[in-house]
Protein backbone atom coordinates (compact mmCIF):
# COMPACT_ATOMS: atom_id res chain seq x y z
CA UNK A 1 0.00 0.00 0.00
CA UNK A 2 1.31 3.61 -0.89
CA UNK A 3 1.77 5.92 1.85
CA UNK A 4 -0.44 8.64 0.38
CA UNK A 5 -3.41 6.12 0.36
CA UNK A 6 -2.50 4.89 4.08
CA UNK A 7 -2.66 9.02 5.25
CA UNK A 8 -6.14 9.00 3.27
CA UNK A 9 -7.93 6.46 5.09
CA UNK A 10 -6.46 7.83 8.51
CA UNK A 11 -6.85 11.20 7.98
CA UNK A 12 -11.22 11.45 8.30
CA UNK A 13 -13.18 14.72 8.04
CA UNK A 14 -15.01 15.53 11.23
CA UNK A 15 -18.08 17.25 11.71
CA UNK A 16 -17.76 18.33 15.99
CA UNK A 17 -19.77 20.45 18.45
CA UNK A 18 -16.09 21.49 19.37
CA UNK A 19 -15.12 24.83 19.09
CA UNK A 20 -12.70 25.87 16.31
CA UNK A 21 -12.34 29.09 14.82
CA UNK A 22 -12.92 29.24 10.79
CA UNK A 23 -9.50 29.87 10.02
CA UNK A 24 -8.56 26.77 11.98
CA UNK A 25 -11.42 24.72 10.38
CA UNK A 26 -10.60 26.18 6.93
CA UNK A 27 -6.92 24.55 7.58
CA UNK A 28 -8.28 21.64 8.69
CA UNK A 29 -9.86 21.31 5.23
CA UNK A 30 -7.18 21.92 3.57
CA UNK A 31 -4.64 19.63 5.09
CA UNK A 32 -7.54 17.22 4.36
CA UNK A 33 -7.86 17.86 0.63
CA UNK A 34 -3.90 17.52 0.54
CA UNK A 35 -4.47 14.06 2.53
CA UNK A 36 -6.53 12.62 0.22
CA UNK A 37 -4.37 13.41 -2.94
CA UNK A 38 -1.33 11.58 -1.30
CA UNK A 39 0.51 14.83 -0.03
CA UNK A 40 1.25 14.19 3.22
CA UNK A 41 3.89 16.79 3.86
CA UNK A 42 1.09 19.94 2.66
CA UNK A 43 -1.42 17.63 4.72
CA UNK A 44 0.86 18.08 7.72
CA UNK A 45 1.16 21.56 7.49
CA UNK A 46 -2.31 22.58 7.06
CA UNK A 47 -2.87 20.49 9.69
CA UNK A 48 -0.74 21.76 12.25
CA UNK A 49 -1.66 24.98 11.63
CA UNK A 50 -5.01 23.97 12.68
CA UNK A 51 -3.79 21.55 15.40
CA UNK A 52 -1.96 24.48 16.57
CA UNK A 53 -5.36 26.75 16.77
CA UNK A 54 -6.83 24.22 18.79
CA UNK A 55 -8.83 21.88 16.06
CA UNK A 56 -9.45 18.28 17.84
CA UNK A 57 -9.70 16.66 14.71
CA UNK A 58 -6.43 18.26 13.63
CA UNK A 59 -4.49 17.19 16.56
CA UNK A 60 -5.82 13.32 16.10
CA UNK A 61 -4.50 13.46 12.92
CA UNK A 62 -0.95 14.98 13.73
CA UNK A 63 -1.01 12.29 16.19
CA UNK A 64 -1.27 9.87 13.41
CA UNK A 65 1.19 11.66 11.05
CA UNK A 66 3.66 11.22 14.50
CA UNK A 67 2.40 7.61 15.21
CA UNK A 68 2.87 6.25 11.26
CA UNK A 69 5.67 8.97 10.14
CA UNK A 70 3.08 10.30 7.28
CA UNK A 71 4.65 13.86 6.43
CA UNK A 72 6.30 14.27 9.86
CA UNK A 73 9.33 11.78 11.28
CA UNK A 74 8.17 9.07 13.35
CA UNK A 75 7.84 10.66 16.99
CA UNK A 76 5.47 8.50 19.30
CA UNK A 77 6.10 10.85 22.18
CA UNK A 78 4.87 13.76 20.17
CA UNK A 79 2.28 11.31 18.81
CA UNK A 80 1.24 10.87 22.38
CA UNK A 81 1.05 14.31 22.91
CA UNK A 82 -1.07 15.56 20.12
CA UNK A 83 -3.85 12.58 20.80
CA UNK A 84 -3.82 13.67 24.87
CA UNK A 85 -4.84 17.58 23.70
CA UNK A 86 -7.62 15.75 21.52
CA UNK A 87 -8.82 12.62 23.80
CA UNK A 88 -8.93 15.86 26.49
CA UNK A 89 -11.35 17.96 23.93
CA UNK A 90 -14.01 14.93 24.09
CA UNK A 91 -12.50 12.93 20.96
CA UNK A 92 -13.75 9.51 21.05
CA UNK A 93 -11.05 8.40 18.07
CA UNK A 94 -7.99 10.17 20.07
CA UNK A 95 -9.50 8.93 23.18
CA UNK A 96 -9.05 5.12 22.00
CA UNK A 97 -5.53 5.87 20.15
CA UNK A 98 -4.51 7.06 23.64
CA UNK A 99 -5.98 3.99 25.62
CA UNK A 100 -3.65 1.65 22.84
CA UNK A 101 -0.43 3.75 23.50
CA UNK A 102 -0.98 3.42 27.27
CA UNK A 103 -1.78 -0.14 26.68
CA UNK A 104 1.23 -0.80 24.81
CA UNK A 105 3.65 1.59 26.53
CA UNK A 106 4.28 3.53 23.74
CA UNK A 107 5.36 6.91 23.31
CA UNK A 108 4.13 6.63 27.34
CA UNK A 109 5.07 4.22 30.38
CA UNK A 110 2.52 1.11 30.23
CA UNK A 111 -0.54 2.19 32.21
CA UNK A 112 -3.37 -0.45 31.72
CA UNK A 113 -5.59 1.34 34.38
CA UNK A 114 -5.38 4.48 32.41
CA UNK A 115 -5.55 2.48 28.60
CA UNK A 116 -8.79 1.13 30.84
CA UNK A 117 -10.36 4.42 31.62
CA UNK A 118 -9.85 6.11 27.82
CA UNK A 119 -11.45 3.60 26.25
CA UNK A 120 -14.18 3.34 28.90
CA UNK A 121 -14.52 7.21 27.71
CA UNK A 122 -14.42 6.38 23.97
CA UNK A 123 -16.74 3.01 24.37
CA UNK A 124 -19.52 4.76 25.77
CA UNK A 125 -19.49 7.47 22.96
CA UNK A 126 -20.38 4.38 20.92
CA UNK A 127 -16.52 4.13 19.13
CA UNK A 128 -16.51 0.40 18.15
CA UNK A 129 -12.57 0.09 18.12
CA UNK A 130 -13.07 1.40 21.94
CA UNK A 131 -15.48 -1.62 22.36
CA UNK A 132 -13.93 -4.26 21.20
CA UNK A 133 -10.55 -3.24 22.81
CA UNK A 134 -12.51 -3.25 26.16
CA UNK A 135 -14.04 -6.37 25.37
CA UNK A 136 -10.52 -7.78 24.42
CA UNK A 137 -9.54 -6.49 28.25
CA UNK A 138 -12.41 -7.82 29.65
CA UNK A 139 -11.45 -11.26 28.27
CA UNK A 140 -8.20 -11.10 29.48
CA UNK A 141 -8.89 -10.63 32.60
CA UNK A 142 -11.37 -13.30 32.24
CA UNK A 143 -14.17 -10.89 32.52
CA UNK A 144 -16.56 -12.96 30.85
CA UNK A 145 -19.43 -11.15 31.26
CA UNK A 146 -17.97 -7.73 30.74
CA UNK A 147 -16.23 -8.86 27.53
CA UNK A 148 -19.84 -10.23 26.17
CA UNK A 149 -21.06 -6.92 27.05
CA UNK A 150 -18.55 -4.84 25.08
CA UNK A 151 -18.33 -7.12 22.44
CA UNK A 152 -21.61 -7.17 21.47
CA UNK A 153 -21.97 -3.25 21.72
CA UNK A 154 -18.96 -2.96 18.74
CA UNK A 155 -20.52 -5.65 16.87
CA UNK A 156 -23.77 -3.41 16.79
CA UNK A 157 -21.76 -0.53 15.44
CA UNK A 158 -20.23 -3.17 12.87
CA UNK A 159 -16.50 -3.58 14.21
CA UNK A 160 -14.89 -5.44 11.43
CA UNK A 161 -14.25 -8.47 13.76
CA UNK A 162 -16.50 -8.09 16.74
CA UNK A 163 -19.00 -10.45 15.37
CA UNK A 164 -16.50 -13.43 14.91
CA UNK A 165 -15.32 -12.48 18.86
CA UNK A 166 -18.56 -12.55 19.89
CA UNK A 167 -19.27 -15.92 18.35
CA UNK A 168 -16.71 -17.31 19.73
CA UNK A 169 -17.09 -16.09 22.97
CA UNK A 170 -20.49 -17.34 23.22
CA UNK A 171 -19.13 -20.79 22.00
CA UNK A 172 -16.89 -21.27 24.78
CA UNK A 173 -18.24 -19.06 27.61
CA UNK A 174 -21.94 -18.81 26.94
CA UNK A 175 -23.63 -21.80 25.87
Amino acid sequence: MKKGALIASLFFALNLGVVADDRANTWYKIGYDYSQRGRNTDAFKWMSKSADAGHAAAQNNIGLSYLHALGAPKDEKTAFFWFEKAAKQGLPYAQSELAMLYYEGTGVEKDTQKAYDWWLMAAKQEDEYAQFNLASLFLDQNDIKQAYYWFNRASNNNHPDAKMALDKLREQHVE
